[in-house]
């Protein structure tokens, strides 16, 4: 095998050690104050998948079963299941923390074309939306307080993404980022950061738009990420991360969520699936 990327090259940011046959997230890489962040959990998959498939990534899909350990080593392993795709679970002695797919091509479109298409003509705000964002004031709540340190959201995560999506409608949540040159990998952005920034990210308009109730929080079931060309590090004009609400059905909330470039390319499609908990049990207590 000889991929390499920056999840899996020696450095603080490593999460996958291929000669001992072991993941492990470092504690900046925490969701919940004691566990792993799902996204990340998501973005190891692809480092994973690009060092068995002879194809880049094209598609993944991650379930968590349990919290995920952090700075413990939890052991691997990948099945052939197709010339294109791989069966991958992560696993603390042999109980399924993790389990999933990655695959080099499309095995299902994640959202309809009318709401990629939706989100993608927000690359560009119009200057009613980009007025409502540079105005809108975050009051403080679950996940900015309860989830401070969360390595993609918190606002106190020193070594995080630290990305708060705010409305630009009653329906589309938006962030433009400036990924820092931490996360470079061969020129691109790596893929790991890229897709765990499309995780809680989903779930930024949850309370304000009364999909959670004020006693209900909510942790990662599955996440499903389709991969487009790798987000440049070097474009003044950044990124952005576009959110919208599919449904409520139960104890689920469906998202769609991507990462575009101003021009309306498509670098990663995410759909996030996140299941309703008790705020006690989301902190992890």
């Amino acid at each position: 095998m000889n991929h390499s990327c920056l999840s899996c090259l020696p450095g603080p940011d490593q999460v996958v050690d291929y000669q001992a046959k072991v993941v492990n997230l470092p504690k900046h890489f925490r969701g919940p104050p004691a566990s792993g962040n799902g996204g990340v959990a998501a973005g190891l998959y692809a480092c994973l998948g690009a060092g068995t498939l002879s194809d880049d990534v094209a598609q993944l899909h991650v379930r968590l079963h349990r919290p995920i350990p952090l700075d413990t080593d939890l052991d691997f392993r990948i099945e052939k299941t197709g010339d294109s795709k791989r069966a991958v679970s992560v696993s603390q002695t042999k109980t399924d923390v993790l389990s999933g797919w990655v695959s080099s091509t499309v095995q299902e479109p994640l959202m309809t074309d009318e709401t990629l298409s939706e989100l993608r003509s927000h690359s560009v705000l119009s200057p009613q939306q980009q007025s409502r964002y540079d105005e809108y004031v975050e009051v403080p709540g679950p996940s900015s307080v309860d989830f401070a340190e969360c390595f993609v959201c918190g606002p106190e995560a020193k070594l995080g993404l630290r990305l708060r999506l705010r409305p630009v409608t009653d329906e589309i949540f938006w962030k433009d980022w400036y990924p820092d040159h931490r996360w470079v990998d061969n020129g691109f952005l790596a893929a790991l950061p890229a897709i765990a920034a499309l995780d809680c990210t989903s779930a930024a308009g949850f309370h304000l738009n009364g999909v959670l109730g004020e006693h209900e929080s909510c942790l990662l079931g599955t996440y499903d990420a389709q991969l487009g060309p790798a987000a440049p590090l070097n474009d003044s004009d950044g990124l952005r991360i576009i959110s919208k609400t599919r449904k409520r059905e139960g104890r689920k909330i469906f998202t769609d969520i991507g990462l575009f470039s101003p021009n309306g390319t498509a670098h990663v499609l995410g759909k996030a699936t996140w299941i309703v908990v008790s705020p006690e049990v989301a902190k992890g207590g």
